[in-house]
């Protein structure tokens, strides 16, 4: 498995986690307003860590060709 492949499994992964969190706050599953904003957060947290890692990918394939 290459580097690159690890990273997409990687990022896959943490999309993953930002769905789950998604459906929770559309179920209604926050219990109050300060696990609301903690999740926001998090799935913010998880959205820079897919830019990150998108660009990482990208400076690869530059390296590559």
């Amino acid at each position: 498995m290459t580097l690159t492949e690890v990273m997409r499994k990687a990022k896959q992964k943490l999309q993953e986690q930002k769905t789950t969190i998604a459906n929770d706050m559309v179920s209604g599953r926050m219990t109050d307003f300060n696990g609301y904003t903690r999740n926001v957060g998090v799935a913010e947290g998880l959205q820079q860590a897919c830019d990150i890692i998108d660009e990482f990918i990208k400076k690869l394939d530059e390296e590559d060709e």
